[in-house]
C-alpha cells in the first residue's frame, strides 16, 4: 500500500508538468498592452533659484513653524490695539536679519578682548623702548623727562587713536561681566578687579592680621570658569619676636625722639600770573596746474603765499593791551609771465583797554596797514607801472571808544572819534591822487566814526571762520566820507598740520573809486602754531 501512494504521486506529477509545458511554451507570444503608461506634464524651473527664493519671508529663519507663526500672528487683528503694539515690537525683533551677525561679530570681539589689550600693552612698551633711545642720542632733552618726546611718532599715533576710540571702549567696556569683586584688608586697603572675559588677570594683594604683620598674595582671575583663585607666597613663616609691650625701652635701639611727632610748619608757595601771553600762527600754501596738449586750452599756473600772524597781550586786573602783526605775501605765476607778486599787506594794530563794567572797555586803538615791496599794476603784457611800495600808501587810523568783548573771540568796537590819515612817502614815483591825496601834498587827514567787528567761531566742526570788519565815515568830507573793509578767511582742517582756506576782501573806497574791489583766494597749505 506504501508504494501505491508513491507511484501515484509520481503519475500526477509528470502530468501536471506536461501541462504546464502545452499551456505555457518556452517562447511565449507577445501580448498586446492593453492600460496606457501614466503621462506626467513636463516641470519647469525658473532659471535664476535666487529670485524665487526673495519673494519668500523669513527665509534666515531655520524653523518653519515660527515663519508660519510670523504670518499668523501678523494677519490675525483680533488683538487689542495695545497687545498689537507689544506683538509688533517682537515681530520686528524676530524679522530683523542683522541681529544673529551683529551679536556673532561682538562675540568674536570679546573672545579677542585680551589679545588687543596684550597687544596695546606691547606697542605701548615699545614706545617706551623708543623714546629712551631717542633720549640716549639726544643728551639735550635728557635733564627734561617730563616731555614725552617719543621717537616713534606714527607708533604713538597709532597707540592714541586706538586708546581713544570710542568704539573700542565701548566694545571693552562691555567685554567686563556685570560682577566686581572688592577686597579689603585691615588696614582699609581696598583692591577693586572684574571678571574680564578673554583672558585670566593677575592681581597682587596683601593680607594683614591685628598685628600689622603682612603676607603677599596672588589674586588670578579665570573668566572662562567664573572663578577667582588666591595664591600665598612660598617659604613665609611666621616667628615672634620681641614683645615691645613688656620690653624696657633701654632696649629699643631707634625709638622716636621728641622731633617724630612735632608737625612741619606750613610752606607757602608763591602764586603768581603771567600777565604776558604771546603766540603766533604760520601758513603756507601753493598751487599748481598743468596742461600740456589740452584741447580745451588754458596756461599753466603757479602760486605761493605766506600767511604770518603774531599776537602779543597784556592782562592784569582791569587793563588789557592786545597787539598784533599780520602780514600776507603771496605770488602768481600764469603761463609763459614773469612771477608776479597778487598779495602783499602789513597791518600792525594795538589796542589798549581798561574795564569799564562787564564786558565793556574804554579803549584806545592805533592801526596801520601799508605794503612792504613794490605793486605794479599792467596795462598790458610789456608794460607795467608802479602804483604802491613801503608807505605809499600808508594808512593811519587812531581812535577812542567803547569795546565789547564778552569772549577772546568776540570783539565789537564802537568809537564815535577817529583819525585817518593816508601818507605816500614815494611821490615821485607813485601817483597821490590815486589814493585820495591831492596832487602836490603827500598825505590827507579825516575825521569820523569808526565800527569795527572781529569775531571767530567753528562751523560745522571741520570749519574755523575768521570774520574782520571795519566801517568809517567821515565827518569833513562829503564826496569821500565812507570806506568799508571786509575780510573773512574760512579753513577747513584736514588735519592738525595741513588745512584749506578760502580767503575773501571786499573793499568799498570812495576815496578811490565808486566801484567795489573784490579779492578771493583758495589755498591748501600747512599750519603752524606755537
Amino acid at each position: 500500500m506504501k508504494y501505491l501512494l508513491w507511484f501515484l504521486l509520481c503519475i500526477c506529477g509528470r502530468i501536471s508538468i506536461v501541462y504546464s509545458q502545452i499551456l505555457y511554451p518556452e517562447v511565449m507570444e507577445k501580448q498586446q498592452i492593453i492600460v496606457s503608461p501614466l503621462k506626467v506634464p513636463d516641470i519647469v524651473f525658473p532659471h535664476d533659484l535666487s529670485a524665487l527664493k526673495k519673494t519668500l519671508k523669513n527665509t534666515f529663519i531655520e524653523n518653519p513653524a515660527v515663519r508660519y507663526a510670523l504670518e499668523s500672528v501678523k494677519q490675525d487683528d483680533s488683538y487689542n490695539k495695545e497687545l498689537q503694539e507689544a506683538l509688533n515690537i517682537l515681530i520686528r525683533h524676530a524679522e530683523d536679519e542683522h541681529v544673529q551677525p551683529v551679536v556673532e561679530a561682538v562675540k568674536k570681539y570679546m573672545a579677542e578682548a585680551g589679545e588687543k589689550e596684550i597687544a596695546l600693552r606691547k606697542a605701548i612698551k615699545q614706545m617706551e623702548t623708543d623714546s629712551m633711545d631717542y633720549y640716549n642720542c639726544n643728551p639735550y632733552y635728557q635733564h627734561d623727562t617730563t616731555i614725552p618726546r617719543y621717537y616713534n611718532s606714527p607708533l604713538k599715533t597709532l597707540v592714541s587713536h586706538i586708546r581713544n576710540d570710542s568704539n573700542y571702549i565701548w566694545l571693552r567696556e562691555i567685554s567686563k561681566d556685570s560682577v566686581e569683586f572688592h577686597f579689603s584688608n585691615s588696614a582699609a586697603q581696598q583692591l577693586d578687579l572684574w571678571m574680564n572675559t578673554g583672558r585670566p588677570d593677575y592681581h597682587r594683594f596683601w593680607l594683614i592680621n591685628r598685628s600689622g604683620d603682612s603676607i603677599g598674595t596672588w589674586i588670578q582671575v579665570l573668566p572662562e570658569t567664573n572663578n577667582v583663585r588666591l595664591y600665598v607666597d612660598d617659604d613665609v613663616y611666621q616667628s615672634h619676636g620681641v614683645d615691645y609691650k613688656k620690653a624696657p625701652e633701654a632696649l629699643i635701639k631707634n625709638q622716636p625722639g621728641d622731633d617724630y611727632y612735632k608737625i612741619n610748619d606750613l610752606h607757602r608757595g608763591e602764586l603768581w600770573r603771567r600777565h604776558w601771553s604771546q603766540y603766533a600762527e604760520i601758513e603756507a600754501a601753493i598751487g599748481q596746474g598743468y596742461l600740456s596738449n589740452w584741447a580745451s586750452g588754458g596756461e599753466n599756473s603757479l602760486s605761493f603765499l605766506t600767511n604770518i600772524r603774531y599776537f602779543i597781550n597784556y592782562n592784569k586786573n582791569k587793563t588789557s593791551w592786545e597787539n598784533l602783526v599780520h602780514y600776507r605775501l603771496g605770488f602768481l605765476r600764469s603761463g609763459s609771465e614773469d612771477i608776479r607778486k597778487n598779495e602783499d599787506r602789513l597791518e600792525l594794530n594795538s589796542k589798549l583797554g581798561q574795564n569799564a563794567f562787564k564786558h565793556w572797555y574804554y579803549t584806545i586803538q592805533l592801526n596801520i596797514v601799508t605794503q612792504l615791496f613794490n605793486s605794479y599794476e599792467y596795462p598790458n603784457e610789456n608794460e607795467r607801472n608802479l602804483v604802491a611800495n613801503f608807505m605809499s600808501p600808508g594808512y593811519y587810523t587812531l581812535s577812542i571808544g567803547i569795546d565789547y568783548k564778552p569772549s577772546g573771540d568776540f570783539s565789537l568796537y564802537l568809537s564815535p572819534l577817529a583819525g585817518k590819515w593816508t601818507w605816500v612817502r614815494d611821490t615821485n614815483g607813485i601817483d597821490p591822487t590815486r589814493y585820495g591825496v591831492e596832487e602836490g601834498k603827500k598825505s590827507k587827514g579825516d575825521a569820523g566814526a569808526q565800527v569795527k567787528l572781529i569775531n571767530k567761531f567753528p562751523l560745522l566742526k571741520i570749519m574755523d571762520v575768521r570774520n574782520e570788519l571795519t566801517l568809517f565815515s567821515s565827518y569833513y568830507e562829503p564826496k569821500q566820507s565812507f570806506t568799508a573793509d571786509w575780510k573773512v578767511q574760512i579753513d577747513f582742517k584736514i588735519n592738525y598740520f595741513m588745512r584749506a582756506s578760502v580767503y575773501a576782501n571786499l573793499i568799498y573806497d570812495e576815496n578811490y573809486s565808486d566801484k567795489l574791489q573784490f579779492k578771493e583766494t583758495l589755498n591748501l597749505g600747512v599750519n603752524f602754531r606755537f
